[in-house]
């Protein structure tokens, strides 16, 4: 799991319990946790689809627990994959053969091998990219409304409680567990949207970010490779935001006789 999401929430969750002196199990109130956390992600699942849902905690799963591949990384198996395009005389196999530690990349690169042309391998490329940005907008969409849900949440908690107790005024005893439910649910609303949805939805966000960037990176890498480029010149254009001109149609191959005589 993502260290820094562990630490941040473990610790935010440990000052809130602290500043309840030590009294923390009286915090804990059945019914308020099943009318904010239960309600608010039953809400969200009734305006979206079970295949939605499921999608959104996948990509919240994957976010902490795994980290998108570090750029160093990437440009480097970028070079070693146009290396072996250049100089090795069973590229094909050997490239078919490889472990790769991005998979945008061994996708891309076993398209390649498979024989597609250029142009309709990077129309493939870019639709992958499209489907990457969509699936990180509907999990930020989906954990964003849940956010937004969880202080109404709190606040219907809220009201049933003042109702239960202003109902049962003659009974002292009814009166403390009203109010429980009163109070305890603003805080497990703010709690939820404010500990626990807020940093998730900025994770999301940023994860997504670095991964669609490490995919346009690959892609143009990849395309660059493909028509011939010079893999020692991938650093340069890569980490310099430039675009290769051998990804553009009917690029010269780098120091290739036929194109320098002509």
């Amino acid at each position: 799991m993502d260290i820094a999401s562990l630490v941040g929430v473990v610790g935010a969750l440990l000052v809130i319990a602290l500043a309840t002196g030590g009294d923390f199990l009286r915090f804990i109130d059945l019914p308020a946790i099943l009318i904010v956390f239960g309600g608010t992600f039953l809400c969200v699942l009734a305006k979206s689809s079970v295949s939605e849902f499921r999608d959104a905690y996948r990509t919240a799963r994957e976010i902490l627990t795994s980290q998108p591949t570090p750029l160093p990384e990437l440009i480097d198996e970028l070079v070693e994959i146009g290396r072996v395009a250049r100089y090795d005389d069973r590229w094909m196999i050997t490239l078919e053969d490889r472990e790769y530690t991005d998979p945008f990349i061994a996708k891309a690169v076993r398209m390649w091998v498979d024989g597609i042309e250029h142009g309709v391998l990077k129309d493939a490329l870019l639709r992958e990219i499209a489907e990457v940005r969509l699936r990180f907008d509907n999990a930020r969409d989906f954990f964003s409304y849940a956010q937004e849900l969880a202080p109404g949440m709190g606040m219907i908690g809220t009201l049933l409680g003042l109702v239960l107790m202003m109902g049962n005024m003659s009974d002292p005893r009814s009166i403390g567990p009203g109010m429980a439910v009163a109070l305890l649910t603003t805080l497990y609303g703010a709690v939820l949207a404010n500990v626990l949805l807020g940093p998730l939805v900025q994770k999301i966000m940023g994860h997504g970010k670095r991964a669609r960037r490490n995919y346009e990176l690959a892609m143009a890498g990849v395309l660059f490779i493909h028509q011939g480029g010079d893999p020692r010149l991938l650093p340069d254009l890569l980490l310099g935001n430039k675009v290769p001109q051998s990804v553009e149609p009917e690029a010269p191959i780098a120091n290739d006789p036929e194109a320098s005589a002509q």
